[in-house]
């Protein structure tokens, strides 16, 4: 009895070492997945979220590694244990009897049969669930984020209607899974049957024809090795369970791989190197530049900044203006033409070089969650509380963020949402001052500011502009007026 609750004692402890062991492995494992997912977003260029789902993302960033980690945490161990389990039962059998053991083995070949054949349906339909969830995943994103659309058009009905017709395309690919599951797991259960039966009237035979010895000890063998035989079938039914399990998780694999697998489009050159303290001469010499090939944007753009010269786009929507920029910043590889900075290939430096000493405002303006004094420093982490709020100053941000509950402390929600735009574009502005670049790019960054709010910004202007290279895309004339030039672009063109 002693040595029983000793035993008992050493499994209390090795299970307890085992869970959390092999979850801590786990979790490591998954931890390790989604960082690197997320450092290679991070790495993609603009044109692979021009092209992708962000909920689609999301989607193989969470369901997806969650799928592996399910495998792993829950089978891994459960697989070792089987093996050894299925290892020393067939030594056990072989030892009771080699000819009810080999009788016994002949289904094996048809549980392997069964699962070979299960394979591609398995794949396919845990590949459909993989995608569906995915576009469930897009529906939720595009709900919550588009709640003041939605609202405002009064939509929320169809938003409904469209989320539930994703969310039965996803229960019923999961409901498809069952029944192919369901149509397997029997067909183990038929097979470990006749495997049963395959033993007990090949037994008998042995039994009543004085095989086994007398028919006490016949019939006691028999009994035995039959229990054997249930033991046998245990961990090969916990081993079809993992192989379900399994055909989830390679689907889900599938997709992250798929994800690690696609390659940025622009890189750094082998030899690209770091770029020198830009003075702010800036070339575009017969640049074209397309999105799809079937329609160019930019045709053969060519013009010159000086340092320290302030030059304004203007023209009509999709002109080809914003490209120009996103050009400048490396965002995307342009077709043919060059693009310098200082006399050097912006194609020859690295990108992080390069977008370090560019300060850009953009008109759709994006602050993350956290405090205003976060945001601003956004544009210089080692920038000190006083920087930041000179910068505040200058820009005109500080009178309304001193009135705010905690002032600088003030937290903000996603997107800086408790803002209005024109606080929310004050505050990019003071975080693009603070970054303190020899180049500024505005992008329409005035475009939804009120009349008050626009006459701080211009004179923010006179010192945000001084001594650096600026380009300013803009449709308010107030904006463009002092700069040296304006470049007017229609259809890709400087008229």
């Amino acid at each position: 009895i002693l040595v029983f609750i000793g035993i008992l004692l050493i499994n209390w402890a090795a299970s307890t070492l085992r869970i959390y062991g092999i979850g801590k492995i786990g979790e490591n494992m998954l931890f390790k997945i989604r960082s690197e997912l997320f450092s290679h977003l991070q790495e993609l260029p603009f044109s692979f979220f021009d092209r992708s789902d962000s909920g689609d993302i999301i989607s193989r960033v969470t369901n997806d590694v969650d799928s592996i980690g399910e495998a792993f945490t829950s089978g891994v161990i459960m697989v070792i244990s089987d093996i050894l389990s299925l290892a020393l039962i067939v030594i056990v059998m072989l030892r009771i009897n080699v000819q009810l053991s080999l009788m016994s083995l002949l289904v094996v070949p048809l549980i392997f049969a069964s699962a070979l054949a299960f394979n591609s349906r398995f794949r396919a339909t845990y590949r459909a669930t993989r995608a569906k969830i995915s576009r469930v995943t897009s529906r939720l994103e595009e709900g919550i984020s588009g709640i003041r659309e939605i609202k405002s058009f009064t939509r929320e009905g169809d938003t409904i209607e469209d989320f539930r017709q994703v969310n039965l395309e996803n229960f019923q690919a999961n409901l498809q899974a069952t029944r192919v599951w369901g149509a397997f797991f029997p067909t183990i259960q038929v097979i470990q049957a006749v495997g049963s039966g395959i033993v007990m009237i090949y037994g008998g035979m042995l039994a009543f024809s004085g095989a086994l010895g007398p028919i006490e000890d016949a019939i006691g063998t028999l009994i035995t090795f039959l229990l054997y035989v249930g033991m046998f079938f245990g961990p090969i039914f916990d081993l079809t369970n993992f192989y379900n399990t399994v055909q989830s998780a390679l689907a889900g694999a599938e997709r992250i791989f798929e994800l690690m697998d696609t390659q940025s489009e622009i890189r750094d050159d082998e030899d690209a190197i770091e770029m020198p303290p830009i003075k702010g001469e800036i070339a575009f010499e017969d640049v074209t530049f397309e999105y799809d090939p079937k329609y160019p944007v930019l045709h053969n753009i060519s013009f010159q900044v000086e340092p320290e010269e302030t030059i304004a786009l203007v023209g009509p929507t999709g002109a080809g203006k914003s490209t120009i920029i996103k050009l400048l910043s490396r965002f995307y590889d342009l077709q043919s033409g060059s693009i310098k900075i200082d006399g050097q290939d912006i194609r020859h430096v690295t990108q992080k070089s390069l977008r370090r000493q560019m300060g850009i405002v953009l008109q759709d303006t994006f602050l993350f969650t956290g405090t205003i004094m976060d945001n601003i420093r956004y544009g210089k982490l080692e920038a000190t509380d006083e920087e930041v709020m000179n910068a505040s100053k200058i820009v005109g941000a500080h009178e309304f963020i001193t009135q705010l509950p905690n002032g600088y402390n003030t937290k903000i929600g996603e997107r800086g949402a408790g803002l209005s735009v024109g606080q929310k574009q004050l505050i990019s502005f003071a975080r693009a001052l603070l970054r303190e670049t020899a180049i500024l790019i505005l992008d329409e960054a005035t475009s939804s500011i009120d009349p008050y709010t626009d006459l701080l910004i211009r004179r923010a202007m006179n010192v945000l502009l001084k001594n650096r290279t600026s380009i300013i895309i803009a449709h308010r004339l107030s904006t463009v007026r002092n700069a040296n030039r304006i470049l007017v672009i229609d259809n890709g063109k400087i008229v």
